[in-house]
């Protein structure tokens, strides 16, 4: 890290009301003090441990240009905001890199300011403004290059990899993911198997999302060993929660349960509430999917329970559309009714576009039941119109098929064919 004595001098001497004759004393020159200060000449090391002495400052102060007391709040911070950050408290953790960057920045310590830069960057991440993390991330990887701060590069790395994924680079991602390996592979002392594991997590993650299942499947192997090795029981949960969605994805649901059920006491004893609720959630999905409804409505009424005054909208929402759909096949026709249309309330309000759809398809089989078939086939063409939107082949085959379904059922075959002909006329203008 650069140097910058002359700056570390004059915000000593300042906090101390000195002048620069004060500083000189008879040991050195008022000129000589203000060249330090203006950055023309370096303190040398003789000069150094005298001007310490003299102002009580820590032995290591002129290698950092920190107090004692700002390095210990700010190694404090570093810990801090990554449990808020983990535990998807952005705001709050936010505040706290504003506080660190500010100490960072008086002190002009720049190994601390690209630190909490990369951790700033993560929140960006998380909050979606992705084009300002992306400036901060290009500048961080450049500063650990030329460092040579390998354990901090990983770091830096890695949420370069996770921006990508976002952004749907997964080329990009992968490659980032395999440098953040690489470059914790460069530290002398022992490796951070944490790091290793969250990358091979997230390798997984794409290999998935790009329906390479075999793959998939074996990164969260080796991350799970990595992550146990780690002894890091968030990224334990983390790789839990990642295979669990993985084996979901192959209709594997009783194993996916049991992930689940693995990951989800680690986040209640780490008091990460949101990940609880988020995995709650999953198990009422994958116990919809085993056709045990019973067990998909406690659940639900469980985490709804937890929601209500919590202003997490995007669980609750979630929530609400699993246990209106377990209703639904247990004929509780008016409570299903009512909890899908709050669940659609707060999708469209977190702009979940891809839920809502399915939220739509769900009223519609409610209405259905219900024998109210115009607001039946109106509920599934909004469906269709939210699935064209975002371009998904598989959900609009789904709802086509699912509208061709009901009206052959209901003995209306000429509106069968008409459809069956938009699906064909659809199918010819997409690339599958």
């Amino acid at each position: 890290m650069k140097k910058y004595h002359g700056h570390w001098l004059k915000r000593a001497r300042l906090e101390r009301e000195l002048t620069q004759s004060d500083i000189a004393g008879d040991r050195f020159t008022k000129q000589y003090v203000s060249m330090v200060e203006k950055g023309y000449v370096k303190l040398s090391n003789n000069a150094i441990k005298y001007i310490r002495r003299k102002l009580k400052l820590p032995k290591d102060y002129f290698d950092t240009g920190l107090y004692n007391d700002e390095k210990e709040r700010l190694d404090e911070l570093v810990i801090k905001i990554d449990s808020l950050s983990d535990s998807y408290n952005y705001d709050e953790a936010e505040k706290k890199v504003a506080e660190a960057l500010k100490i960072s920045k008086d002190a002009k310590n720049d190994d601390y300011i690209n630190l909490f830069s990369v951790k700033l960057a993560r929140v960006l991440i998380e909050t979606k403004k992705l084009n300002k993390s992306e400036t901060l991330l290009n500048k961080t990887n450049k500063y650990f290059i030329e460092e040579k701060d390998f354990k901090n590069l990983s770091y830096s790395y890695y949420w370069t990899g996770v921006l990508y994924m976002l952004k749907e680079k997964y080329t990009d991602s992968l490659f980032m993911f395999n440098k953040v390996i690489e470059q914790n592979s460069k530290l002398k002392r022992k490796k951070d198997l944490s790091v290793n594991a969250r990358a091979t997590a997230k390798i997984a993650q794409i290999y998935r999302e790009t329906e390479n299942y075999k793959g998939a499947k074996e990164k969260y192997e080796e991350a799970a060993k990595l992550a146990e090795k780690s002894k890091d029981d968030y990224i334990i949960a983390m790789t839990y929660w990642g295979y669990s969605r993985l084996l979901q994805r192959e209709g594997e649901y009783e194993k996916a349960i049991s992930y689940c059920n693995k990951a989800a006491p680690i986040y209640k004893r780490l008091k990460y509430e949101r990940q609880y609720l988020k995995i709650n959630n999953n198990l009422a999905n994958l116990y919809y999917y085993l056709n045990d409804y019973d067990n998909t409505i406690n659940l639900a009424n469980k985490t709804i329970s937890l929601l209500e005054d919590k202003g997490y909208e995007e669980q609750l929402a979630y929530a609400l559309l699993f246990r209106s759909k377990a209703k639904k096949e247990k004929n509780l026709l008016e409570e299903a009714e009512s909890d899908i249309k709050r669940s659609i309330v707060l999708l469209k309000k977190i702009e979940d576009k891809r839920e809502l759809a399915v939220a739509y398809m769900t009223k519609g089989l409610i209405y259905e039941k219900k024998k109210e078939y115009d607001n039946t086939i109106l509920s599934f063409n909004k469906a269709i119109d939210i699935f064209k939107e975002l371009e998904e082949p598989a959900f609009i085959n789904s709802a086509y098929s699912e509208i061709i379904r009901f009206y052959k059922d209901i003995g209306k075959s000429d509106k069968a064919l008409e459809y069956t002909e938009y699906w064909i006329n659809y199918a010819k203008r997409i690339k599958f």
